[in-house]
């Protein structure tokens, strides 16, 4: 009988904790709308922003590799 209880208020912390992240989760992303909404407000493209976003995680070696690349694929293009 006390393992039932030790275990209850094990899982009751867990929930209690997930939901608290849960809720975290949801004003960060209230939060970051209203951030690429203040950013659309002020002109900017915000598909490019999130591309930059994507550009800025990457390795810096990792990037540079990938701008020749596209680059020398444009050249070949002509684009």
């Amino acid at each position: 009988m006390i393992s039932e209880v030790i275990e209850a208020e094990k899982l009751k912390q867990v929930i209690d904790k997930i939901e608290t992240i849960e809720e975290e989760r949801a004003e960060s992303a209230e939060l970051l709308k209203d951030a690429f909404n203040e950013a659309k407000s002020m002109g900017f493209d915000v598909k490019i922003i999130k591309h930059v976003l994507k550009l800025r995680k990457k390795d810096k070696d990792a990037l540079a590799e990938e701008d020749s690349l596209i680059d020398l694929y444009r050249g070949a293009l002509n684009i």
